[in-house]
């Protein structure tokens, strides 16, 4: 009787293991498999980020770890198929820094930071530098070290960036067309506050005191400006005068400032 009592109790037992394993096994299949990271950076990456940020300066602000697809999109023109396949090498790839303006956040270059090789000592490239060159974006890569020189890095984000400054000059256009442009547009803002080619009516009669007057006896106000046509509004024997706006003009010869900013303009000499 003893014996039955014992199997009784250990056939229990297996029974609360068995059911305790399974309840365990179902907790860890149903638990999404999610680990927080404890940094943002590696150690290498934030030695990096601070020479990258007095390199850049104060005008500017360093964003870290940014999907590619974030910051980089594809033309609408592109059938689904196309589409897709330039969605897919987007996906997977981030931007180790972004560097941006501190007053509008506006893009300016992304950076990468390639792993150390004692083989090579420049970083290697692939796709990305191909996207972000058919993008527009500029894109520099360090290589990872023991000591970064601020002034290298300043020289070679810059000298990206004012190159990027040059390609967008160049799809404008000329200053010569731009500047012929406005002169015609000037002229013709001009031309509006001229004499037209109108049968002009005459000019009003004078009186005995210098004063013009109208037809029927009453005076109208002095009109400032004699020296051009001003428009006037006539209403019942009455002028007024008639506001035409700022005036708008060019000197010839005069030149249209196409001033850099003093960061990057010094990257630009030869």
């Amino acid at each position: 009787m003893g014996h039955f009592y014992f199997l009784l109790g250990l056939g229990a037992l297996v029974l609360l293991l068995f059911g305790l394993s399974l309840t365990r096994r179902m907790a860890r299949r149903h638990r999404l498999p999610y680990v927080a990271e404890e940094t943002l950076f590696s150690p290498e990456q934030r030695a990096f980020l601070a020479v990258l940020e007095r390199a850049v300066g104060k005008d500017y602000r360093v964003y870290g770890m940014v999907r590619v697809a974030d910051v980089v999109g594809v033309l609408a023109r592109l059938d689904s198929r196309s589409r897709r396949r330039a969605q897919d090498q987007l996906w997977e790839r981030r931007f180790d820094f972004l560097v941006c303006t501190a007053g509008t956040s506006a893009i300016a270059c992304a950076v990468n930071l390639a792993p150390r090789s004692r083989l090579r000592r420049r970083p290697p490239r692939d796709k990305l530098d191909q996207i972000c060159a058919a993008a527009g974006l500029p894109f520099v890569r360090f290589r990872e070290g023991d000591l970064y020189s601020v002034l290298e890095i300043e020289e070679q984000v810059f000298a990206a960036m004012h190159a990027k400054r040059i390609q967008t000059r160049d799809l404008e256009p000329p200053k010569a067309e731009t500047l012929h442009a406005l002169h015609g547009l000037a002229e013709a803002i001009q031309a509006d506050g001229r004499p037209s080619g109108r049968r002009s009516l005459g000019p009003l009669p004078s009186r005995s005191d210098g004063a013009k007057s109208r037809p029927n006896g009453s005076t109208a106000p002095r009109v400032i400006g004699q020296g051009r046509s001003d428009p006037v509004l006539v209403s019942d024997g009455a002028v007024t005068e008639l506001d035409e706006g700022p005036a708008f003009s060019i000197a010839q010869g005069a030149e249209v400032d196409f001033a850099e900013d003093d960061r990057l303009a010094r990257f630009g000499r030869v």
